[in-house]
Protein backbone atom coordinates (compact mmCIF):
# COMPACT_ATOMS: atom_id res chain seq x y z
CA UNK A 1 0.00 0.00 0.00
CA UNK A 2 2.81 2.47 0.96
CA UNK A 3 4.57 1.55 -2.31
CA UNK A 4 1.04 2.26 -3.90
CA UNK A 5 0.79 5.79 -2.33
CA UNK A 6 4.36 6.82 -3.30
CA UNK A 7 3.79 6.25 -7.28
CA UNK A 8 0.37 8.13 -6.72
CA UNK A 9 2.55 10.83 -5.14
CA UNK A 10 5.05 10.50 -7.51
CA UNK A 11 2.38 10.56 -10.65
CA UNK A 12 0.53 13.94 -9.37
CA UNK A 13 3.51 15.30 -8.83
CA UNK A 14 4.57 14.61 -12.33
CA UNK A 15 1.04 15.82 -13.57
CA UNK A 16 0.79 19.14 -11.60
CA UNK A 17 4.76 20.06 -13.46
CA UNK A 18 3.36 19.62 -16.57
CA UNK A 19 0.38 22.05 -15.80
CA UNK A 20 3.71 24.49 -15.03
CA UNK A 21 5.30 24.30 -18.75
CA UNK A 22 4.52 25.40 -22.13
CA UNK A 23 3.59 22.45 -24.23
CA UNK A 24 2.76 22.91 -27.85
CA UNK A 25 2.02 21.06 -31.00
CA UNK A 26 4.47 19.69 -33.50
CA UNK A 27 3.71 22.18 -36.13
CA UNK A 28 3.88 24.64 -33.47
CA UNK A 29 7.56 22.81 -32.10
CA UNK A 30 8.75 23.18 -35.71
CA UNK A 31 8.26 27.05 -36.12
CA UNK A 32 9.97 27.29 -33.09
CA UNK A 33 12.93 25.48 -34.20
CA UNK A 34 13.42 26.78 -36.90
CA UNK A 35 16.38 29.63 -35.82
CA UNK A 36 18.27 26.39 -34.33
CA UNK A 37 20.33 27.43 -31.11
CA UNK A 38 23.50 29.28 -30.65
CA UNK A 39 25.13 30.28 -27.86
CA UNK A 40 28.04 30.36 -25.85
CA UNK A 41 27.61 29.63 -21.78
CA UNK A 42 29.62 30.14 -19.06
CA UNK A 43 29.42 27.13 -16.29
CA UNK A 44 31.42 26.37 -13.73
CA UNK A 45 34.59 28.05 -14.87
CA UNK A 46 34.19 26.65 -18.60
CA UNK A 47 32.83 27.93 -21.46
CA UNK A 48 30.09 25.63 -23.12
CA UNK A 49 29.23 26.07 -26.78
CA UNK A 50 25.66 25.06 -28.08
CA UNK A 51 25.80 25.73 -32.11
CA UNK A 52 22.86 23.79 -33.44
CA UNK A 53 21.09 24.12 -36.79
CA UNK A 54 17.72 21.89 -36.99
CA UNK A 55 17.11 21.38 -40.63
CA UNK A 56 15.40 17.63 -40.07
CA UNK A 57 12.69 18.82 -38.37
CA UNK A 58 9.80 16.45 -39.36
CA UNK A 59 7.34 18.35 -41.65
CA UNK A 60 4.17 17.27 -40.14
CA UNK A 61 1.91 18.53 -37.73
CA UNK A 62 1.03 15.88 -35.25
CA UNK A 63 3.07 13.50 -32.91
CA UNK A 64 0.93 10.18 -32.27
CA UNK A 65 1.54 7.47 -29.70
CA UNK A 66 1.96 4.85 -31.19
CA UNK A 67 2.66 0.61 -30.70
CA UNK A 68 5.51 -0.89 -33.23
CA UNK A 69 7.06 -4.30 -33.50
CA UNK A 70 10.39 -5.34 -35.74
CA UNK A 71 9.96 -6.73 -39.07
CA UNK A 72 12.09 -9.61 -39.52
CA UNK A 73 11.86 -12.45 -42.14
CA UNK A 74 12.40 -16.24 -42.23
CA UNK A 75 15.23 -17.58 -44.39
CA UNK A 76 12.94 -20.09 -45.89
CA UNK A 77 11.26 -17.00 -47.40
CA UNK A 78 11.13 -16.91 -51.00
CA UNK A 79 12.12 -13.27 -51.13
CA UNK A 80 15.50 -14.16 -49.09
CA UNK A 81 16.01 -16.69 -52.00
CA UNK A 82 18.19 -14.48 -54.76
CA UNK A 83 20.58 -13.91 -51.69
CA UNK A 84 20.89 -17.64 -50.16
CA UNK A 85 21.94 -18.59 -53.94
CA UNK A 86 25.01 -16.24 -53.84
CA UNK A 87 28.35 -17.25 -52.90
CA UNK A 88 29.72 -16.35 -49.50
CA UNK A 89 27.04 -15.11 -48.29
CA UNK A 90 25.68 -15.02 -44.37
CA UNK A 91 22.17 -14.44 -43.82
CA UNK A 92 21.45 -12.73 -39.81
CA UNK A 93 17.84 -12.64 -38.70
CA UNK A 94 17.98 -11.91 -35.87
CA UNK A 95 14.28 -10.44 -33.36
CA UNK A 96 14.98 -7.15 -34.66
CA UNK A 97 16.63 -6.62 -38.00
CA UNK A 98 17.59 -8.16 -41.40
CA UNK A 99 21.08 -8.65 -41.88
CA UNK A 100 22.63 -9.93 -45.39
CA UNK A 101 26.56 -10.07 -46.27
CA UNK A 102 28.23 -11.07 -49.22
CA UNK A 103 31.40 -11.13 -48.80
CA UNK A 104 33.91 -12.22 -51.06
CA UNK A 105 37.08 -11.38 -49.77
CA UNK A 106 39.58 -12.21 -52.79
CA UNK A 107 38.07 -10.32 -55.12
CA UNK A 108 37.28 -7.02 -52.56
CA UNK A 109 40.92 -7.44 -51.07
CA UNK A 110 43.75 -7.25 -53.42
CA UNK A 111 46.63 -6.79 -50.82
CA UNK A 112 46.29 -8.65 -47.77
CA UNK A 113 47.61 -7.56 -43.93
CA UNK A 114 48.93 -3.82 -45.41
CA UNK A 115 50.04 -2.19 -42.93
CA UNK A 116 51.36 1.22 -44.12
CA UNK A 117 50.38 4.70 -45.02
CA UNK A 118 46.99 4.19 -47.98
CA UNK A 119 45.25 6.57 -49.88
CA UNK A 120 41.78 7.01 -50.20
CA UNK A 121 39.26 9.68 -51.98
CA UNK A 122 36.22 10.24 -49.65
CA UNK A 123 32.95 12.59 -49.61
CA UNK A 124 30.60 12.58 -47.00
CA UNK A 125 27.02 14.17 -47.82
CA UNK A 126 24.32 14.66 -45.35
CA UNK A 127 20.91 15.40 -44.62
CA UNK A 128 19.86 14.01 -47.68
CA UNK A 129 22.53 15.65 -50.14
CA UNK A 130 22.90 14.53 -53.17
CA UNK A 131 26.22 13.33 -54.02
CA UNK A 132 27.93 14.78 -56.73
CA UNK A 133 30.12 12.11 -58.44
CA UNK A 134 29.88 8.24 -58.12
CA UNK A 135 32.62 5.82 -56.98
CA UNK A 136 35.57 5.36 -58.94
CA UNK A 137 35.90 2.18 -60.67
CA UNK A 138 32.79 1.11 -58.69
CA UNK A 139 30.26 -0.58 -61.42
CA UNK A 140 26.74 1.26 -60.26
CA UNK A 141 26.43 4.89 -60.82
CA UNK A 142 24.68 6.24 -57.33
CA UNK A 143 21.77 6.73 -58.41
CA UNK A 144 21.91 3.21 -59.14
CA UNK A 145 23.23 2.25 -55.54
CA UNK A 146 20.49 4.40 -54.14
CA UNK A 147 17.57 2.53 -56.58
CA UNK A 148 19.25 -0.90 -55.04
CA UNK A 149 19.22 0.21 -51.66
CA UNK A 150 15.22 1.46 -51.81
CA UNK A 151 14.31 -1.48 -53.89
CA UNK A 152 16.07 -3.89 -51.18
CA UNK A 153 14.09 -2.03 -48.28
CA UNK A 154 11.21 -2.30 -50.11
CA UNK A 155 10.53 -5.92 -50.87
CA UNK A 156 12.52 -7.17 -47.53
CA UNK A 157 10.76 -4.87 -45.00
CA UNK A 158 8.16 -3.53 -47.37
CA UNK A 159 8.85 -0.08 -46.38
CA UNK A 160 8.52 2.47 -49.63
CA UNK A 161 10.76 5.37 -50.28
CA UNK A 162 8.87 7.75 -48.34
CA UNK A 163 9.13 6.64 -45.46
CA UNK A 164 13.02 6.41 -45.30
CA UNK A 165 14.72 9.64 -44.24
CA UNK A 166 18.14 9.85 -45.96
CA UNK A 167 20.95 11.21 -43.06
CA UNK A 168 24.57 10.42 -44.58
CA UNK A 169 25.47 9.41 -47.66
CA UNK A 170 29.36 8.30 -47.84
CA UNK A 171 30.97 8.23 -51.50
CA UNK A 172 35.05 6.29 -51.30
CA UNK A 173 37.10 5.66 -54.07
CA UNK A 174 39.44 2.63 -53.99
CA UNK A 175 42.25 2.23 -51.69
CA UNK A 176 45.61 2.66 -52.99
CA UNK A 177 49.12 1.78 -51.25
CA UNK A 178 50.61 5.63 -50.52
CA UNK A 179 54.24 6.34 -51.41
CA UNK A 180 56.42 9.16 -51.50
CA UNK A 181 56.86 11.37 -54.47
CA UNK A 182 59.58 14.29 -53.21
CA UNK A 183 57.19 15.89 -50.54
CA UNK A 184 54.13 14.03 -51.45
CA UNK A 185 51.97 11.13 -51.07
CA UNK A 186 51.45 9.63 -54.43
CA UNK A 187 48.93 6.41 -54.95
CA UNK A 188 50.80 3.19 -55.31
CA UNK A 189 49.46 -0.32 -55.59
CA UNK A 190 45.68 -0.67 -55.42
CA UNK A 191 44.64 -2.59 -52.03
CA UNK A 192 41.17 -2.46 -52.40
CA UNK A 193 39.53 -3.36 -56.24
CA UNK A 194 36.67 -0.49 -56.17
CA UNK A 195 35.37 2.49 -55.04
CA UNK A 196 32.06 2.53 -53.01
CA UNK A 197 29.02 3.83 -51.78
CA UNK A 198 27.33 3.73 -48.26
CA UNK A 199 23.98 5.04 -46.74
CA UNK A 200 22.66 5.49 -43.25
CA UNK A 201 19.08 6.36 -43.16
CA UNK A 202 16.44 6.50 -40.42
CA UNK A 203 12.45 5.03 -41.05
CA UNK A 204 9.71 7.30 -40.81
CA UNK A 205 6.23 6.70 -38.91
CA UNK A 206 3.34 9.06 -39.50
CA UNK A 207 6.61 11.53 -41.07
CA UNK A 208 8.73 11.03 -37.99
CA UNK A 209 12.50 9.64 -37.72
CA UNK A 210 12.42 6.52 -35.51
CA UNK A 211 15.68 7.21 -33.49
CA UNK A 212 15.88 3.61 -31.88
CA UNK A 213 17.57 3.91 -28.36
CA UNK A 214 21.45 2.88 -28.94
CA UNK A 215 22.73 5.91 -30.63
CA UNK A 216 20.69 5.92 -33.50
CA UNK A 217 21.98 2.60 -34.58
CA UNK A 218 18.40 0.17 -33.70
CA UNK A 219 15.17 0.36 -34.63
CA UNK A 220 14.71 1.88 -37.47
CA UNK A 221 18.04 2.33 -38.83
CA UNK A 222 19.07 1.36 -42.42
CA UNK A 223 22.11 0.75 -42.84
CA UNK A 224 23.13 -0.23 -46.57
CA UNK A 225 27.22 -0.81 -48.32
CA UNK A 226 28.23 -2.03 -51.74
CA UNK A 227 31.70 -2.39 -53.33
CA UNK A 228 30.77 -5.06 -56.32
CA UNK A 229 28.44 -8.06 -56.63
CA UNK A 230 30.57 -10.09 -54.89
CA UNK A 231 31.17 -7.46 -51.62
CA UNK A 232 28.05 -5.77 -50.42
CA UNK A 233 25.99 -6.12 -47.08
CA UNK A 234 23.27 -4.46 -45.08
CA UNK A 235 21.48 -4.34 -42.22
CA UNK A 236 17.38 -3.02 -41.70
CA UNK A 237 16.24 -2.63 -38.36
CA UNK A 238 12.48 -1.59 -39.52
CA UNK A 239 9.38 -1.58 -37.66
CA UNK A 240 6.01 -1.93 -38.38
CA UNK A 241 2.97 -0.22 -36.76
CA UNK A 242 0.47 -2.35 -34.57
CA UNK A 243 -1.32 0.64 -33.04
CA UNK A 244 -2.07 3.98 -32.70
CA UNK A 245 -2.54 4.49 -28.99
CA UNK A 246 -3.29 8.74 -29.19
CA UNK A 247 -3.80 10.69 -31.88
CA UNK A 248 -1.68 13.34 -30.67
CA UNK A 249 0.62 14.11 -27.95
CA UNK A 250 2.03 17.41 -26.19
CA UNK A 251 5.64 18.44 -25.95
CA UNK A 252 7.30 21.07 -24.72
CA UNK A 253 7.69 24.39 -26.46
CA UNK A 254 11.87 24.48 -27.92
CA UNK A 255 12.39 27.78 -25.08
CA UNK A 256 11.27 25.31 -22.39
CA UNK A 257 13.13 22.63 -23.73
CA UNK A 258 16.17 24.37 -23.99
CA UNK A 259 16.17 25.34 -20.48
CA UNK A 260 15.91 21.59 -19.12
CA UNK A 261 19.31 21.60 -20.89
CA UNK A 262 20.37 25.08 -19.59
CA UNK A 263 20.20 23.50 -15.93
CA UNK A 264 22.29 20.99 -16.57
CA UNK A 265 24.65 23.37 -18.16
CA UNK A 266 24.77 25.51 -15.18
CA UNK A 267 25.22 22.67 -13.17
CA UNK A 268 28.53 21.38 -15.12
CA UNK A 269 27.05 18.55 -16.50
CA UNK A 270 26.57 19.73 -19.91
CA UNK A 271 29.54 20.45 -21.32
CA UNK A 272 28.43 21.38 -25.32
CA UNK A 273 25.80 20.47 -28.08
CA UNK A 274 26.53 20.04 -31.37
CA UNK A 275 23.35 18.49 -32.61
CA UNK A 276 19.95 17.87 -32.40
CA UNK A 277 17.30 15.93 -33.89
CA UNK A 278 13.10 15.29 -32.92
CA UNK A 279 12.10 11.66 -33.27
CA UNK A 280 10.67 8.76 -31.29
CA UNK A 281 12.83 6.66 -29.15
CA UNK A 282 11.50 3.32 -28.25
CA UNK A 283 10.84 2.11 -25.02
CA UNK A 284 9.61 -1.38 -24.00
CA UNK A 285 6.11 -1.21 -22.30
CA UNK A 286 5.64 -4.89 -20.73
CA UNK A 287 5.74 -6.65 -24.11
CA UNK A 288 4.87 -3.75 -26.30
CA UNK A 289 7.56 -1.76 -28.10
CA UNK A 290 6.43 1.95 -27.87
CA UNK A 291 7.33 4.71 -29.83
CA UNK A 292 8.03 7.77 -27.48
CA UNK A 293 8.46 11.62 -28.59
CA UNK A 294 12.54 12.65 -27.81
CA UNK A 295 15.15 14.39 -28.91
CA UNK A 296 18.41 12.93 -29.48
CA UNK A 297 21.46 15.09 -28.31
CA UNK A 298 24.79 15.44 -29.39
CA UNK A 299 26.62 16.15 -26.53
CA UNK A 300 29.58 16.32 -23.99
CA UNK A 301 27.35 15.10 -20.75
CA UNK A 302 28.94 13.88 -17.21
CA UNK A 303 27.34 13.10 -13.62
CA UNK A 304 30.51 14.29 -12.33
CA UNK A 305 31.06 18.24 -12.53
CA UNK A 306 34.39 17.95 -11.80
CA UNK A 307 35.64 15.64 -14.24
CA UNK A 308 37.44 17.34 -17.70
CA UNK A 309 37.69 16.07 -20.98
CA UNK A 310 34.21 16.02 -21.71
CA UNK A 311 33.93 16.90 -25.20
CA UNK A 312 36.20 16.30 -28.47
CA UNK A 313 39.88 17.61 -27.74
CA UNK A 314 43.11 17.61 -28.91
CA UNK A 315 46.10 15.71 -27.34
CA UNK A 316 49.48 16.16 -26.32
CA UNK A 317 50.23 14.18 -29.84
CA UNK A 318 47.78 16.35 -31.50
CA UNK A 319 45.50 13.40 -31.80
CA UNK A 320 41.91 13.96 -31.96
CA UNK A 321 39.99 12.05 -28.87
CA UNK A 322 36.33 11.66 -28.78
CA UNK A 323 35.54 10.68 -24.99
CA UNK A 324 32.97 7.90 -24.12
CA UNK A 325 31.23 10.98 -22.54
CA UNK A 326 30.66 12.77 -25.96
CA UNK A 327 27.56 11.02 -28.11
CA UNK A 328 24.32 10.84 -28.56
CA UNK A 329 21.84 11.67 -25.19
CA UNK A 330 18.31 10.84 -25.54
CA UNK A 331 15.79 13.10 -23.47
CA UNK A 332 12.41 13.17 -23.08
CA UNK A 333 10.61 15.55 -25.45
CA UNK A 334 7.69 15.83 -23.26
CA UNK A 335 9.58 16.39 -19.89
CA UNK A 336 13.02 17.30 -20.97
CA UNK A 337 14.70 14.22 -18.80
CA UNK A 338 17.50 12.25 -19.96
CA UNK A 339 16.04 8.71 -20.66
CA UNK A 340 18.90 5.93 -19.36
CA UNK A 341 18.91 3.06 -21.45
CA UNK A 342 19.15 -0.42 -20.60
CA UNK A 343 19.97 -3.74 -22.79
CA UNK A 344 16.50 -5.74 -23.46
CA UNK A 345 18.91 -8.70 -24.57
CA UNK A 346 21.70 -9.49 -25.75
CA UNK A 347 20.73 -7.91 -29.19
CA UNK A 348 17.89 -4.89 -28.39
CA UNK A 349 18.26 -2.10 -26.19
CA UNK A 350 15.71 0.22 -24.84
CA UNK A 351 14.92 3.71 -23.44
CA UNK A 352 13.58 2.99 -19.82
CA UNK A 353 10.01 3.82 -20.42
CA UNK A 354 8.73 7.32 -18.74
CA UNK A 355 6.42 6.83 -15.81
CA UNK A 356 3.37 8.28 -17.55
CA UNK A 357 2.82 9.52 -21.53
CA UNK A 358 1.07 13.49 -20.93
CA UNK A 359 -1.82 13.49 -22.64
CA UNK A 360 -3.69 17.08 -23.82
CA UNK A 361 -6.04 16.56 -20.55
CA UNK A 362 -2.98 16.40 -18.40
CA UNK A 363 -1.90 19.33 -19.38
CA UNK A 364 -4.49 22.04 -20.39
Amino acid sequence: MKKFVCLLAALLLLTSCALAEEYVTLAELREQAKAGWDQTYTAKGREVVVNVELDQFPDVDACPLLTVESITIDEKDPRMDKWKEREHCEIYNYSDRIGVYVRNSRAHRLIDNYRGKTLQDEAVYNHGEVPDHDAEDCDVTYEEFLSMFLSDVNELTGVSPEEISIDEVWVKGPVYKAKKSGDQLVRGDKIIATGCYHVFAHQLMHGIPVLGANQAIDKGYFSYHYYQPQYRYFTFFAVRETAVKKDDLPLLSFDAFKGKLEKLIDTGKLRGVDAMRFGYGTCKDGNEWKLIPVWMVTCGYTSDPSKENVMPYIDKDGDNVIPETYKEYYFNAQTGELMERYEVNRYEESLRMPKKILTWDDVN
